[in-house]
């Protein structure tokens, strides 16, 4: 009973001290300002997509659609056949090619056989008078024959670009895959509409590479360059995360079209323009699927002298912060603040890194006051 009284008492006492005293006697922490970075406060939202896909689109100037070669689900390697249209006229352009190349090829052979035989026939016999008159009439066949030759070259020249116009037309009725990847969607049912040239055949995608797609604030811009490192974590597998980099950043807000009304554009503006950005994944995708909805945390590279955000105080309008000199004497240093997260604040000017800083300045400091600290924590 009697220590329930002294305890009682004690308790009484303690709670006629003044408030004042209470806070005179709190011990003052000091910590060393540091080089570092605050956490990330820029958050994003985007869509993991495919970093190589290829989209065959229906072509009406090709023809009918003759084949189509694959199905949702195939693998498919670079260089493979994925639409084939009718190549009947394009058939038709080829053969007629090649039997024009044909034609002047056998030409040339008879032209140049036809040389051969006035160059090497015999001189005849005749008078020493006779033979002066025979050596023109042999030399202007042989000349007739050269000027054939060439014009018969410009032909078979001229069937041979036929041949290979008709060739890229014919292999143009065949569209090959540009990737390996895997087939995610086939149209069958096209047809030559006006809106025809918009219709998908078929869409393949890669299966290794993916990338995160979004939009960010043009209040992001001045914070996000290109090559910084993200994470992110889809609500699909909230235990887990996977990392990526900044690979481009717009330099041109997306058009959202210019038509707006003056009520719509006003109200756009509050949010501000929207720049698309691209981010490559360098984890190991594991269960990361395209289509996913991800967050996306950008992760601060700038460096700054950082200080608990507890010792700032604020006195008409401008910022401070309480220091220890060598002698262990307060003073009070006005400082330019950055970005801040829950825990650090940035001090852009006004402390060198390795000053000791009052984490829990009170009112009770002076300045030129010596301090008494009871730790320094770093």
């Amino acid at each position: 009973a009697a220590s329930v009284v002294v305890l009682g008492a004690g308790g009484i006492l303690l709670f006629r001290q003044p408030s004042q005293t209470a806070v005179k006697d709190e011990p003052t922490h000091i910590v060393v300002a540091k080089e570092g970075s605050v956490a990330s406060s820029v958050l994003l939202s985007g869509t993991v997509t495919a970093k190589n896909e290829q989209y065959v689109y229906f072509d009406a100037s090709k023809g009918d659609l003759d084949e189509i070669l694959v199905s949702v689900g195939d693998k498919v390697s670079e260089g493979q056949a994925l639409v084939k249209y009718s190549s009947s006229e394009a058939q038709a352009a080829y053969d007629s090619a090649s039997r024009a190349v044909a034609k002047a090829d056998r030409h040339i052979n008879e032209l140049n056989q036809a040389r051969n035989e006035a160059t090497s026939a015999p001189a005849p016999q005749l008078p020493a008078e006779g033979t002066a008159a025979q050596a023109p009439v042999s030399g202007n066949a042989v000349s007739s024959i050269d000027a054939q030759l060439g014009d018969a070259r410009d032909a078979r020249a001229d069937a041979a670009a036929q041949l290979s116009k008709a060739q890229s037309q014919l292999d143009a009725m065949t569209v090959l895959s540009t990737l390996e990847g895997t087939v995610v969607e086939v149209n069958r049912n096209v047809s030559k509409s006006p809106t025809g040239a918009s219709q998908v055949v078929v869409h393949v995608v890669s299966n290794e590479n993916l990338q995160v797609k979004g939009e960010l604030s043009e209040y992001n811009l001045a914070n996000l360059s290109v090559g910084q490192e993200v994470t992110f974590t889809s609500k699909v597998y909230q235990d887990k995360s996977w990392t990526g980099k900044i690979s481009y950043i717009s330099d041109y807000p997306k058009n959202n079209g210019e038509a707006a009304s003056t009520a719509t554009a006003a109200a756009a503006g509050n949010s501000g323009s929207k720049y698309p950005y691209t981010i490559d994944v360098t984890s190991e995708i594991g269960d990361l699927k395209q289509g996913f909805s991800v967050s996306v945390e950008v992760k601060n590279k700038s460096k700054a002298i950082l200080v608990p955000l507890t010792s700032v105080v604020m006195e008409n309008d401008k910022n401070y912060v309480w220091v220890l000199d060598e002698q262990k004497k307060a003073k009070k240093v006005e400082v330019s603040l950055g970005n801040a997260d829950a825990d650090n604040q940035e001090i852009t000017s006004g402390l060198t890194n390795g000053v000791k800083v009052i984490s829990n300045p009170t009112s009770s400091l002076e300045e030129g006051k010596e301090v008494k600290a009871d730790e320094e924590t770093n």
